[in-house]
Formats: C-alpha cells, structure tokens, sequence
C-alpha cells in the first residue's frame, strides 16, 4: 500500500526538527545520525532517503533560520555554500 501524499515531506520535517533540537544542545559534533534519528522516532537506516550526509541536514536545520527565503534554488544555494564552507573549515 502507497504512503499518503505528503508523507515523505512529513517524516523530513520530523527529521529537521529533531536534528535542529539536538544540535542546539550538542553542537554539529555531539550529535550523532542515530541520535537524531531516534528523536524522530525513525530507524537509522532511513536517515539516507532524506539526506546525503549530516552536513546536508545540518545546512538544512540552518535554512530553517534565514529569515528571507526566495524558492527552493535559493535554499539549494545556500545548502552547497554553507556545506562548502563547512567541510572547508578545520574543526
């Protein structure tokens, strides 16, 4: 049987909101796939249907705070610059 539509968007936002909580309090560092995945309430392994890498979710999270966003190209945009500088900065 077919999920219902909107349910992939559903279970990505479910995704976003337990990674934006735990980053709060663990930093990017401190926080692990699996922990954000059981916030969500999901299994591990569903975390790559959503996203390529935490860094993409975490550039996603960070997305959620821009105040102004003109359309999906422009969050893609700010996904890649900020996963760009992200990997290029030595932690």
């Amino acid at each position: 049987m077919p999920y219902p539509a909107g349910h992939r968007e559903e279970v990505k936002q479910k995704i976003i909101a337990s990674a934006r909580r735990l980053f709060n309090r663990g930093g990017f560092e401190g926080v692990s796939i699996t922990e954000i995945m059981r916030g969500a309430d999901l299994t591990h392994g569903g975390f790559y249907s959503y996203f390529h890498s935490k860094g993409d979710l975490y550039a996603e999270v960070m997305n959620c705070f821009l105040p102004i966003r003109t359309g999906k190209a422009a969050g893609k945009e700010f996904a890649w610059t900020f996963r760009r500088r992200t990997l290029a900065h030595k932690w």
